[in-house]
């Protein structure tokens, strides 16, 4: 009896351990069909060999279809300023400042426009700027190496930057980093929204905040400025500490989430980077996980991976192509859609998502088996109740 009592008593425990993380993967809606997206980073503002790249990785795309005739997706977050070439730090980074209206930067442009038309490439917001241009320049002031990359423009590579500075929406020209103020913010939104609106003849649905170090204002100000899906590594980040890494606010995202900003999130924690050695058993890993608890692979690449210093190109295109084709073998099923396309389903209840509670149920199984402290804590209440049990029946 007194055994029967603590097996209760622990499971009720581990229950109680486990409840939000339980009442958030419940909330979840779950998917019909698996989902598979190319989330491309830091395209735009950089070397005008970016068109060639973009015209190759479209070509492959091409390539495949999914049962509804769809071809896959890249989405492509536009960086869309950096510095020009100026006498000065300051010069180079405001007056000299180049943007994707630049006539230079017309190849790219219309090698984005060209792989939209075509179905291949959708745009997202990544930012003006790589960096927060003021925190750029008061670190420049003590840096020599920040001034040799400067130098460097126009079409320096952001991807150099130290990864602190890379930050937009946090002052990291000092450690640990310092918040922004909120007229600062809500300025510099409203100017990258309105240029991005200018290249682009649209107001960008989905927003992808360098880094992933962002906080609530600067989702207001996206959410005021007819921004309305946000991509979110699972939680946010809103400074860099004094070792430089992102610091966890504990704040958590899911899918199809809308936010008290009124932004609805998106989550995207699986990378497809070739050049740090994922290919396709690691990309059709990442889907198989994420069917597994109903949920899109929305698969996080950069632009480095094709273009740039460290790029292989090749070998990136040809990692991509294998990918495709290896999904489309092992999940016939698999859908090809935009993140956009996604979101407004997770909003709307569309065709993509599975209310059956049955499915629901081996779905929140799945998303519950991971790693971390409470899948710890409820592998220690388990092994508890087997003593428990053990110990009655002794």
């Amino acid at each position: 009896m007194y055994g029967v009592l603590a097996v209760l008593l622990l499971w009720a425990l581990a229950l109680w351990s486990l409840r939000r993380e339980l009442a958030a993967a419940w909330a979840e809606p779950c998917l019909r069909h698996p989902v598979m997206v190319f989330e491309g980073d830091d395209w735009g503002y950089g070397a005008p060999g970016q068109a060639a790249a973009l015209h190759d990785i479209a070509a492959v795309l091409r390539r495949h279809r999914d049962t509804a005739g769809r071809h896959p997706v890249m989405t492509l977050g536009v960086i869309l300023a950096g510095p020009g070439a100026g006498a000065t730090p300051h010069e180079a980074l405001h007056a000299a400042r180049v943007t994707v209206a630049d006539a230079r930067m017309a190849p790219v442009v219309e090698a984005m426009r060209a792989g939209v038309a075509d179905g291949v490439f959708d745009l997202q917001l990544h930012g003006m700027e790589h960096y927060h241009p003021d925190a750029l320049l008061r670190a420049s002031a003590n840096d020599p190496a920040l001034r040799d990359w400067l130098a460097t423009a126009p079409f320096a590579e952001t991807e150099a930057l130290p990864s602190p500075l890379q930050s937009r929406w946090t002052d990291a020209s000092v450690l640990p980093s310092v918040a922004l103020s909120e007229a600062d913010i809500r300025d510099r939104v409203a100017q990258e929204v309105a240029l991005f609106r200018q290249c682009f003849g649209a107001t960008p649905e989905v927003v992808v905040p360098p880094t992933f170090v962002w906080n609530e204002t600067v989702e207001r100000a996206w959410a005021a400025e007819g921004v309305r899906f946000l991509v979110t590594p699972g939680e946010r980040y809103e400074m860099r500490g004094a070792d430089g890494l992102p610091v966890d606010t504990g704040i958590d995202y899911r899918n199809g989430q809308r936010s008290a900003s009124g932004l609805v999130a998106m989550v995207r924690d699986d990378y497809f980077e070739p050049v740090r050695g994922h290919r396709a058993p690691r990309g059709l890993a990442a889907l198989d996980a994420k069917w597994s608890q109903r949920r899109p692979a929305l698969l996080e690449t950069h632009r480095a991976n094709f273009v740039g210093a460290s790029a292989q190109h090749a070998a990136s295109l040809q990692a991509m192509d294998e990918l495709l084709a290896a999904a489309l073998a092992a999940r016939p099923a698999l859908r090809f859609v935009t993140v956009a396309e996604l979101a407004r389903q997770y909003c709307a209840g569309g065709e993509l998502l599975d209310r059956r509670p049955a499915s629901r149920l081996r779905a929140l199984l799945h998303r519950m088996d991971r790693p971390g402290r409470r899948r710890k804590l409820a592998a220690l209440l388990l092994a508890l109740t087997g003593a428990a049990l053990f110990a009655a029946a002794w």
